[in-house]
């Protein structure tokens, strides 16, 4: 029912009436009225959950001078660029803070802040950004579940003062500061698993491990987690046996000392689960609880903490697989335990990986007793002693180092099969066939038409029946998608980029391409492209190329004759598994049957007025994509080809005052004019003069600033328009013209 509503998925409302008819028919008046009061307490919690967001969240963007608290592991200092959470003193409300430091004694102070502290920041608050991409992360649902509701762009660095008075919690955070200081002191990746394990605090040395980890897809490992609570149980026990204490008088304080790790440990879904199940289990002989009661419960408790806690990957794997280690018969091997598990997972980790390894479903049997019996306790031993006797710890980091090579080794076999994302229907009845399945594992025409379901499902996603055309809202550059019905042809017309004029440089690993275009596409079932269309050779033009050559296979790349030989291709496209490049010109025959070169008339240095033109026509429907050609040239091209007329125009130039002649617009009578460009550009795109001048031919203006991912869906002779945004949300991030 939470999903219901917070979801929002309609569809859970049947299965919410199913299961209140399940109870009705059990009759047992005790456990109709235990279900209707958790009905009415979770209603309760989605309301008040929903109530602070529309009640914090701030609706525009505007100058603020105010004094937040920070606590010390809530602050992150990444080469001059510092981010930290606050609570704003007046309202309450938990805010994200970013500023630049370039003085490297103020960097230093700002790293070894070690208490709670008052800021006082002038800056300019702004809500979070939601996704604007079709199946991108959702920063502002990831923030949202974090209590955190608005972002505050500081104008310099805060000036920061001591607070006298610290509570049980400001204590506990305090005391996490000082963990990850003490595990920073250890060498990587050692000390990014005791960060992760421990504190629950992300290490930048475990990002290419995630990532192995996501293309292995045994994700699920690292959410049955809390291994660690039961490790840490033990280990206390043990003390206090050693110690010669009572067990009532050790549980007891386990009882007290669980929810300070919670906090300690940042208080992760997977671990909210595990400290509950924890404390039940502690509490059974009082309780009288058995396990599947224990896990029940922490559902609920974990549910009212965080109602949204089941619409992320962790919250569903962390309480699905440790249901189903309740119920699992206990004799099965463990070899058919960690397989079913693997199953399990699979339909909750494509609808937000797209993709999984043939190996997931064998190597989590080697990898539970790894993870449980070996990598954990020594994680843990090495925190413990490190201080004492670094040698262990050095023995343990060669121990990782290996593991993670041997991952890494392990992600790059063949077997990764880029599946795509199931529709919601789809991946609710994969996941309960999957529970029919392992309910009678024996049965073999069970798991059959398991198998069915999937093929299915992956028929329909990669042989889609209707065709696309999508603009990408890759920031201040462009990116379209094309993919014909039946996924015949999928081209890309350029893939965006970023100048950062010498500011932060984002990560080499995962930049804006690897979450919008390429997330797309791997959300659709593509691994591959037909062509990419380079229009020039402008960074945010062609700058995300390497990434999309390292997560897609591209069979060739069309450029304007004269690039071919330009270092600022050749660097991109690099030497190993080369794509065929072609340099073309409007006399060059189609590359793709659908799209038709009318620029450049001859070679050049392949600058805006070099750009490529290329016409299409896709459901009925006429395009013309003109990169960033300039007047002259859109003049020249109307000139060679009078007869031209475009349905749907992609504006050269982002809407740029050089582009979009007027004669050229008068030429081809336009129905719809799409504007690709960036949130906050430099350049003050599109300009607002172009735009009037769109509105005064009719023609209707989409631009990704203000609808975020723009698709035209069709199928033969037909199609619709759908964005990912409705045009409302960001609205205070618009320029004038586009926010009449």
């Amino acid at each position: 029912m939470t999903v219901a509503i917070l979801g929002p998925r309609p569809l859970c409302w049947l299965f919410t009436g199913y299961l209140l008819l399940r109870v009705c028919c059990l009759r047992r008046p005790p456990v109709l009225l235990a279900c209707c009061l958790t009905i009415v307490v979770a209603s309760g919690c989605c309301w008040f959950f929903q109530r602070q967001i529309d009640k914090k969240t701030v609706t525009d963007c505007h100058p603020v001078t105010q004094v937040v608290k920070v606590l010390p592991d809530d602050i992150k200092v990444q080469d001059s660029f510092i981010t930290a959470i606050g609570t704003n003193r007046q309202s309450g409300t938990r805010e994200s803070l970013a500023f630049n430091v370039r003085d490297p004694r103020l960097l230093a102070q700002f790293r070894q802040l070690d208490r709670p502290t008052d800021w006082q920041l002038t800056g300019t608050i702004q809500p979070v950004m939601p996704a604007t991409n079709e199946n991108e992360f959702d920063l502002r649902h990831y923030y949202q579940q974090r209590r955190v509701y608005n972002q505050v762009r500081l104008d310099c660095p805060p000036t920061v003062s001591n607070i006298a008075h610290w509570d049980l919690r400001d204590r506990c955070h305090r005391w996490r500061w000082q963990l990850g200081n003490y595990f920073n002191q250890m060498p990587e990746p050692l000390a990014g698993y005791c960060r992760q394990l421990i504190i629950g605090q992300g290490s930048p040395s475990n990002d290419q491990l995630m990532a192995d980890v996501k293309r292995l897809g045994i994700i699920h490992l690292f959410c049955i987690s809390g291994m660690h609570v039961v490790l840490l149980i033990a280990l206390m026990r043990w003390l206090g046996i050693y110690l010669w204490l009572d067990r009532e008088l050790i549980d007891g304080i386990l009882i007290l000392a669980l929810p300070l790790y919670l906090i300690i440990a940042g208080g992760a879904p997977s671990l909210v689960r595990a400290v509950i199940m924890a404390e039940a289990g502690l509490l059974r002989s009082i309780l009288k609880l058995d396990r599947l009661d224990s896990w029940a419960v922490s559902l609920l408790v974990g549910m009212a903490w965080e109602p949204a806690v089941l619409l992320s990957l962790g919250g569903q794997l962390s309480y699905l697989l440790s249901f189903l280690l309740q119920v699992m018969d206990r004799q099965l091997s463990a070899l058919r335990q960690s397989l079913f598990l693997s199953i399990a997972s699979l339909p909750a980790i494509l609808s937000y990986v797209f993709e999984f390894h043939w190996l997931s479903l064998v190597i989590s049997y080697p990898m539970i007793p790894l993870f449980s019996f070996v990598l954990f306790p020594l994680v843990l031993v090495s925190a413990a002693t490190y201080w004492l006797t670094p040698l262990v710890g050095e023995l343990v980091n060669c121990l990782l180092l290996f593991f993670q090579r041997l991952m890494g080794l392990a992600a790059q076999l063949p077997g990764e099969v880029v599946f795509g994302k199931p529709a919601f229907w789809m991946a609710l009845i994969l996941f309960l066939l999957t529970l029919w399945c392992i309910s009678n594992y024996r049965n073999s025409r069970r798991w059959l038409i398991l198998v069915l379901a999937y093929f299915s499902c992956f028929l329909a996603i990669h042989l889609p029946i209707n065709g696309e055309v999508v603009f990408v809202d890759i920031g201040q550059g462009d990116c379209i998608i094309i993919r014909e019905p039946l996924n015949r042809h999928v081209m890309m017309i350029d893939t965006g980029g970023k100048l950062n004029f010498g500011r932060h440089q984002p990560s080499q690993t995962r930049d804006t391409a690897t979450r919008t275009s390429i997330n797309y596409l791997k959300s659709r079932g593509i691994d591959h492209l037909d062509t990419i269309y380079l229009s020039h050779r402008d960074t945010d033009h062609i700058g995300y190329l390497p990434t999309v050559l390292r997560n897609i296979r591209v069979k060739r790349i069309a450029v304007p004759a004269g690039m071919e030989k330009q270092a600022v291709l050749t660097r991109k496209v690099g030497t190993a598994n080369q794509p065929q490049i072609i340099p073309v010109t409007d006399q060059h025959p189609n590359i793709d049957p659908n799209l038709r070169i009318l620029h450049p008339f001859a070679p050049g240095e392949a600058k805006n007025e070099d750009s490529m033109v290329l016409t299409g026509r896709f459901g009925g429907k006429q395009f013309l994509f003109t990169g960033d050609l300039d007047r002259a040239g859109e003049r020249a091209v109307i000139e060679r080809y009078p007869g031209l007329h475009a349905d749907v125009l992609k504006l050269g130039h982002h809407g740029s005052k050089t582009a979009s002649d007027e004669r050229f617009l008068d030429q081809l009578q336009p129905q719809w004019g799409i504007i690709s460009a960036g949130r906050f550009n430099r350049y003050h795109h599109p300009d607002d003069g172009v735009v009037a001048s769109l509105h005064q031919r009719r023609i209707r203006v989409l631009s990704t600033q203000q609808y975020g991912m723009i698709r035209y869906v069709y199928t033969q002779q037909g199609g619709l328009w759908r964005t990912t945004l409705k045009g409302e949300e960001v609205k205070w991030t618009l320029p004038n013209c586009l926010n009449n």
